[in-house]
């Protein structure tokens, strides 16, 4: 009997061991997935080398499986690199994303933890997973001290001068021909942009921060060369997923290089994660203009602006919302109230493709009469707005986007009525 029961024990795990070696032998898989769970870090690292570049396994699950191993091992690139791969085949994939968010946030990358972190919201995660999450996303509001937005491009433009296509127009009843100068004039230009903010912690939940940005176009002409830059600083408070600013800014703009315009003003604005998937915004400034040899157009701007994004699913979100605009021209023909409508649809595609649209809708009244044409003047302005991006396309972290914007501007004055298309081809980088 003692015999006969050894026999029986050595048969049964010569069983077993054809069970599992059949089970292998089905999914070479499995010993990589095994050795990860177990934490074998250097077993795992053996056999993902022996299931590399194999065409009986699925490859997204060798990058996941390649991505937890770096996670593991804490290779913060290696698994950013990973899951990056994975959500350029396929960006609904909400846990990749956490993971590439987590593997981001590692590496002090936090705009891209950020806006992965976010997104992960709309897929619908456990309440744990969801706790976890915006708890990532305080920590991010309360360590990051600095942040920069950069990008270049070349900009063709169909009208510069925002100039009219008319040639004849009509004043006091009377036939005017435009010169060419005064109709739309295209031109091909360089655009820089830079904008960034640098802050010192004052409490646990205040800062300080001093911010600037500057964006400039430089055209053939130089006529219409276009500068503006701002630089400001004041106190901002950060508690759970809110926060808020009051900061004091100046301004200025210069158009063919010489100053158009001069503003202070105050800024107030506060963003808030009002639920997992709802992000609210609000912006108010208000600013005292000048400008140098046009004193009718000195006076008060206010502008408020309220919305929020919705974070649709794990590729997608929507933007929404109101800006009110009033300008206080000491001069009547110059005076305005302005209110538009902003939305916006943003997606990530399959094979590393990002686009997005925005478009404005604002309706402009004016208080005064205008002096050449002796009526009252009445616009809209709208503005479309289309770019794709390939964010697998990378040269030194800048990634290529094409922006596509048109400006339609409609009078009850026909000389101020004009059409304006920019064809933008940049590199842009999020620090």
């Amino acid at each position: 009997m003692k015999y006969l029961a050894r026999a029986i024990t050595v048969a049964a795990l010569i069983a077993c061991f054809g069970v599992a070696r059949a089970q292998y032998a089905t999914d070479p898989v499995e010993p990589l997935r095994q050795a990860i769970l177990s934490a074998r870090w250097s077993d795992a690292e053996y056999e993902l080398a022996q299931i590399q570049g194999r065409i009986d396994v699925d490859q997204m699950e060798i990058l996941f499986l390649t991505g937890m191993i770096a996670v593991g091992q804490q290779q913060w690139d290696r698994a950013e690199n990973a899951f990056r791969r994975m959500l350029d085949r396929n960006p609904n994939l909400p846990r990749v994303r956490l993971e590439l968010a987590r593997a981001l946030y590692e590496q002090n990358k936090d705009p891209g933890a950020k806006h992965h972190f976010e997104l992960a919201l709309a897929g619908k995660l456990p309440p744990a997973a969801e706790a976890n999450v915006l708890a990532y996303l305080e920590r991010i509001r309360r360590r990051k001290l600095w942040a920069l937005d950069i990008s270049a491009g070349i900009l063709p433009d169909s009208n510069v001068n925002t100039g009219t296509n008319q040639q004849i127009i009509t004043i006091g009843g009377l036939p005017f021909t435009l010169s060419s100068e005064a109709r739309e004039q295209s031109d091909v230009g360089l655009v820089i942009a830079a904008s960034g903010w640098r802050g010192a912690k004052l409490a646990d939940n205040w800062q300080m921060r001093g911010f600037a940005s500057l964006l400039r176009r430089d055209y053939s002409d130089s006529r219409y060369d276009d500068m503006i830059t701002r630089i400001g600083a004041g106190p901002r408070y950060v508690v759970g997923n809110a926060e808020f600013g009051v900061a004091p800014f100046y301004a200025e703009r210069r158009f063919g290089n010489d100053i158009f315009n001069r503003s202070t003003g105050l800024r107030v604005d506060g963003v808030r994660q009002v639920a997992p998937r709802w992000i609210a915004e609000s912006v108010f400034e208000v600013q005292e203009f000048t400008y140098p040899g046009q004193l009718g157009r000195n006076g008060e701007v206010f502008w408020l602006y309220s919305g929020g994004r919705f974070l649709l699913s794990p590729s997608s979100q929507i933007q929404v919302g109101l800006d009110w605009y009033f300008d206080r021209a000491s001069d009547p023909a110059f005076r305005n109230d302005s209110l538009g409508l902003t939305l916006g649809y943003f997606k990530d595609w399959s094979w590393g493709l990002s686009t997005g649209f925005t478009t404005r809708l604002a309706a402009i009244e004016y208080d005064g009469i205008q002096p050449l044409f002796g009526e009252y003047r009445n616009d809209s302005f709208n503005t479309f707005s289309l770019s794709v991006s390939k964010r697998d396309w990378r040269v030194f972290e800048f990634i290529p986007m094409i922006t596509v914007s048109k400006y339609e501007s409609r009078s009850s004055i026909d000389f101020y009525s004009f059409d304006r298309t920019q064809v933008l081809f940049s590199f842009s980088r999020r620090l």
